[in-house]
């Protein structure tokens, strides 16, 4: 490179010292001169002549300072630690983070609500002076100007920590709020549908909300006429399941301080007291203080599923818990009120998407 350049400027300095020395020769045949004429014009092509030697000599140091650089950067190769692609939708943004190098308290702030799902690897979040490790197959919610730090204690080159965020708009999940709470009238005791920002959803993802997000990513690397809409569509499915669960751990927060709040909550109180045996329809009808029809249909408004459903999901959701903690499967779903294990089995690859003993090896792996 530099040999090219300095080539270049040797051919324009001879040019010019060509076109200096005709232009002498010229003058010369035209007409006689004088020395002090001579002494002008000798002058002039000695000026010339150190004006293109200075300006080889110029780019000859800017390229050897350039060499410099480049020679330093290959002896001191930059790693490259994280990596993200982004797919933009009309109201929502999706990115994907591979992260390839262990790192400890990394700070993160949100400028709005960020739904964040872990593929592969580990991380420990610190959100409100809590620290609490995040898995794959799980989800965790994050406000609007809410700062967090991060551990990748997993993270390497040959395997990445990944995980993706989904950026949602706040005006979006207002709008489908205003639909539900008019609808669905919601309970005074509840309050109005909303999101709450007291409420991550730290949480492991049910089979459908994990199948939801495996949807979505797909949907918004394509690239054909009715992509947009379809991620819009995917978008008020993750909405809707994302206010129904905080209003559901709302109920159940509810439950810890006054369980007779409402008929409702006696109904839950009694559902947890008995997670073990089976499900009693009419005590808790009576419970509620409502007919059969009645209270189905505002256990379903409240929860989004029928009290058989939400006793199944809540089993399932405890003897996950006891799995964490090293419990066998065997007695995980006996403790859990299953008396056959195949069917505690099935029930649980249906929530979670893998089997019990799948579950409790990734999570005691995790712990390593």
């Amino acid at each position: 490179m530099f040999w090219t350049c300095f080539k270049t400027s040797y051919a324009c300095f001879s040019l010019a010292i060509a076109l200096t020395v005709q232009t002498f020769v010229v003058s010369v045949q035209t007409e006689p001169l004088c020395k002090m004429e001579l002494m002008v014009i000798c002058l002039k092509i000695i000026k010339r002549w150190r004006g293109e030697l200075m300006a080889v000599l110029a780019a000859k140091s800017v390229l050897k300072e350039t060499d410099s650089k480049v020679n330093r950067a290959r002896s001191n190769q930059l790693k490259m630690v994280e990596n993200r692609i982004g797919f933009a939708g009309l109201e929502s943004e999706l990115s994907i983070y591979d992260t390839y190098e262990s790192a400890n308290r990394v700070g993160l702030d949100s400028d709005g609500i960020t739904l964040c799902g872990m593929l592969t690897g580990k991380k420990v979040v610190h959100c409100d002076d809590v620290a609490f490790d995040f898995l794959p197959q799980q989800s965790f919610v994050m406000s609007p100007n809410q700062h967090i730090d991060i551990d990748f204690p997993l993270a390497k080159e040959q395997a990445p920590t990944t995980c993706l965020t989904i950026n949602l708009s706040q005006a979006r999940i207002q709008q489908i709020s205003d639909q539900l709470n008019f609808k669905n009238k919601p309970m005074m005791e509840i309050g109005e549908w909303r999101y709450r920002d007291s409420d991550h959803l730290h949480m492991d993802l049910s089979q459908p909300t994990q199948s939801l997000l495996e949807r979505l990513v797909a949907l918004y690397s394509e690239n054909s006429d009715e992509r947009d809409l379809m991620i819009e569509l995917g978008i008020s499915e993750l909405t809707v399941r994302m206010l129904q669960q905080q209003a559901r751990n709302f109920l159940l927060k509810q439950l810890d301080y006054d369980p007779e709040l409402t008929g409702l909550h006696k109904a839950l109180q009694h559902i947890e007291n008995y997670l073990d045996l089976p499900l009693d329809t009419e005590q808790l009808q009576k419970l509620a203080c409502m007919s059969r029809s009645k209270f189905f249909q505002r256990f379903k408004q409240q929860l989004g599923c029928t009290p058989g459903e939400y006793q199944m999901q809540r089993r399932i959701e405890v003897s996950a818990n006891k799995l964490k903690q090293g419990m066998s499967v065997t007695q995980a779903s006996i403790e859990s009120g299953f008396q056959n294990v195949s069917h505690f089995s099935r029930r649980f690859y249906l929530r979670y998407g893998k089997s019990p003993t799948e579950f409790k090896r990734l999570n005691t792996l995790a712990e390593c």
